[in-house]
């Protein structure tokens, strides 16, 4: 798959090749300008590609679609301020015109399963951070889809918060087994997340040059000595 500027010969990325399994958690790894959220965009459908092929589950993507939810970097712009976080996480059901009774059901389950129960009430402004982010990503699960697309969802966060919400992701992801598309450009955040981390190349041009199968059991931490080894030698590729 190719994509590069309208009516130009400059390529964000060229001959990304790359296939994704049901149920991985798979990291999208680059310095910043490399293409890692454009390649996303396409995933997502909010962009379209130049040349090549994308499909989900054998269906060409051309349009955003309901097998995928997509996790921003900034949940201030993604939440409503105006509805409280059971409101926000109902959104998408409500425009599906779900049942009340289904989508109470369904905000309940997944307000508890982020670690919101008793903040059901509050507004945006009221959360902190990281509070936001999961509301947002209460909304995304609520939702169901198939796949999780997550563009450096947790990189305005505080250190502590971000380390809180990386080890709630791998239980929410273990918890509900969806597809979780990751792009960062921490290899530490890489390495702490991913079953496999696709290394980008820097662009322009850039496409995915490696992919390393992680291992490593979960919780991982920073200290063991093989996640060392392996940050080491991811780091490689940057220098």
């Amino acid at each position: 798959m190719t994509k590069s500027f309208a009516n130009t010969d400059y390529y964000v990325l060229e001959n990304v090749n790359l296939s994704i399994q049901r149920g991985e958690f798979f990291i999208l790894l680059g310095p910043s300008g490399c293409g890692k959220s454009t390649l996303l965009n396409i995933v997502s459908g909010f962009i379209e590609k130049s040349a090549g092929e994308m499909s989900v589950d054998e269906e060409e993507v051309h349009k955003p679609g309901r097998n995928r939810g997509v996790v921003f970097q900034q949940a201030d712009a993604a939440l409503f301020p105006w509805l409280t976080v059971k409101e926000n996480v109902e959104f998408g059901l409500k425009m599906k015109k779900v049942p009340k009774n289904t989508r109470e059901q369904a905000s309940a389950h997944y307000i508890n399963v982020v670690g919101l129960q008793g903040h059901e009430g509050k507004f945006p402004r009221e959360l902190s951070g990281g509070m936001k982010q999961r509301v947002q990503l209460a909304r995304v699960l609520a939702n169901d889809p198939d796949i999780l697309l997550m563009d450096e969802p947790f990189g305005a966060l505080d250190a502590m918060t971000r380390r809180t919400m990386q080890t709630e992701l791998v239980r929410i992801w273990k918890e509900t087994n969806k597809t979780v598309i990751f792009v960062t450009h921490d290899i530490q955040e890489a390495l702490l997340l991913g079953q496999k981390v696709g290394v980008m190349s820097v662009g322009p041009s850039s496409n995915i040059e490696t992919i390393y199968d992680i291992s490593l059991p979960y919780p991982r931490s920073f200290s063991d000595k093989e996640f060392s080894l392996l940050y080491h030698k991811v780091q490689s590729h940057f220098d």
